[in-house]
């Protein structure tokens, strides 16, 4: 059953000074064996960065004009670059991707004056995604994780062929490589889970960040990296 708690949490931070246009998305992990944690977007008409809330934490910046995706990892002070490359590769397995819409007796509550509506998503008949997502809420955030989300898809292209047969999943062919932006398409994700229990769940949002210029800039010295290149 989907939780409703996620609505109470929410706030939106108005009137603060920024040292440049930002929106701030913070969500909360659950994985299964692990504690919750953070995960925080910073979005700019440049960038999006994306970690736990913590700036001396290891991060990953998205530059949204050169649609590179840099993972930087302080601890040996490199940074693993992904660039954008098309999927050309034909998906091992058949993919019959089918989505509904959950119908409720009563609206989930609003979010900022629109309100979410749950979805499920499945590969071949199997269930695979869960989402409830608020249309036209925060648009600039849902166009970045879709480009984010597609350079991605085309880097698990790639190595596609180093997969076994037998290893190729349906749902995680189609979520991450042959349909990245599938959940993204009814709005943002404000609650969302996977069959074995991997979700987040929206905890506040802000679209006056004062997201410092600093948290955009990639570390000196640091080893640059790029698999496939």
């Amino acid at each position: 059953m989907w939780q409703r708690s996620w609505v109470f949490g929410l706030s939106l931070v108005c009137g603060m000074a920024w040292a440049q246009d930002a929106t701030m998305v913070l969500y909360q992990v659950m994985e299964p064996g692990f504690e919750p944690y953070s995960s925080r977007l910073i979005v700019t008409p440049r960038y999006m960065r994306m970690d736990d809330g913590d700036v001396a934490s290891n991060f990953v910046l998205f530059d949204r004009q050169k649609n590179i995706i840099y993972s930087v990892t302080h601890g040996d002070r490199t940074v693993l670059e992904i660039h954008p490359q098309a999927v050309t590769v034909e998906s091992p397995v058949a993919l019959e991707r089918k989505h509904v819409q959950v119908v409720t007796e009563e609206d989930l509550p609003a979010i900022a004056g629109r309100t979410p509506h749950q979805y499920r998503l499945s590969v071949n008949g199997e269930l695979c995604y869960e989402t409830v997502a608020v249309d036209g809420l925060l648009p600039d955030v849902v166009q970045a994780l879709t480009a984010f989300r597609s350079v991605l898809a085309g880097e698990n292209a790639r190595i596609l062929v180093d997969v076994p047969a037998d290893m190729h999943d349906p749902c995680d062919l189609a979520l991450n490589t042959y349909a990245p932006a599938w959940q993204l398409q009814f709005g943002l994700p404000v609650q969302e889970h996977d069959p074995q229990g991997k979700g987040q769940l929206l905890m506040d949002f802000s679209t006056e960040y004062p997201a410092e210029a600093g948290l955009f800039m990639l570390p000196k010295g640091y080893q640059h990296y790029s698999p496939g290149r």
